[in-house]
């Protein structure tokens, strides 16, 4: 004897239930005019070293460290630089010396102009030699050129770098973008400066304003979209670079 299968409207199967509750949560809190838009860093910076190849002596953060522009990343060895720099300050200090003195025996007729001139032009090379022998020595310390975090680094104590290799990156997130792909029929109505609310379903219940600072001057020929981006300040740094945040543009446009 054959045995069927049937299935109860009214006794649904556990596979069933958790099958209907899994779409349900994973439909998008999206709804009906707005559209979904990526967050990006206001800056994004690869920080590299600016000399040839050299031996890093210390690196001085972590991932995850919040540096300000100026702070001290990485310093690589300069025992030669600061000999240089140390040498140069006492060719300046000689050269002084002797300009002194020349232009002293000048000022007294006893010593001669071109003797006066040439001793001048010593000391002045003597200082461009030592500026540039701390500008070599400055090289060697790498600071953040901007306030942000530390998301990544390259390199540890002890090993070699080269010229524009990377060494950190650093990410600022104290403002943010959210970047939209948008249909043409908003280019004639949306303005740089227009305000528009933003909301990220990753943090529920909340609601940004965002400011519109780009707006893209073509529209991408195999979308048929133009990007907008949205400016927002994120003093807590509640709002991460990669979340999802949805705006309506309808409204900003006052359709």
């Amino acid at each position: 004897m054959m045995h069927l299968l049937t299935w109860s409207p009214r006794r649904p199967s556990r596979w069933l239930l958790g099958a209907a509750l899994y779409l349900v949560m994973a439909l998008p809190a999206l709804r009906a005019a707005e559209i979904e838009g990526l967050v990006l860093p206001v800056e994004d910076t690869s920080v590299s070293s600016p000399v040839l190849q050299e031996v890093i002596e210390a690196v001085l953060v972590k991932e995850g460290d919040q540096v300000k522009k100026g702070d001290v990343l990485v310093q690589l060895r300069s025992a030669k630089e600061q000999l240089q720099v140390d040498e140069a300050k006492k060719l300046v200090e000689q050269a002084q010396f002797v300009q002194k003195g020349l232009d002293a025996l000048y000022k007294e007729k006893i010593g001669s102009h071109e003797q006066a001139i040439k001793a001048q032009t010593e000391l002045d090379l003597a200082k461009i030699r030592l500026a540039l022998a701390e500008e070599q020595l400055r090289e060697k310390t790498v600071r953040s050129p901007v306030d942000g975090i530390v998301t990544r680094k390259f390199k540890e104590a002890g090993e070699s770098v080269d010229r524009v290799e990377k060494l950190a990156e650093i990410v600022n997130i104290d403002r943010v973008y959210v970047r939209f792909y948008l249909d043409p029929k908003f280019m004639e109505v949306l303005h740089n400066g227009d305000d528009v609310n933003v909301r990220f379903p990753v943090l529920a219940g909340q609601q940004f304003k965002g400011k519109i600072d780009f707006i893209a001057p073509q529209i991408d020929a195999s979308s048929n979209l133009f990007i907008v981006k949205l400016l927002i300040d994120n003093p807590g740094h509640k709002i991460k670079a990669g979340m999802r945040g949805l705006a309506d543009f309808t409204k900003a446009a006052g359709a």
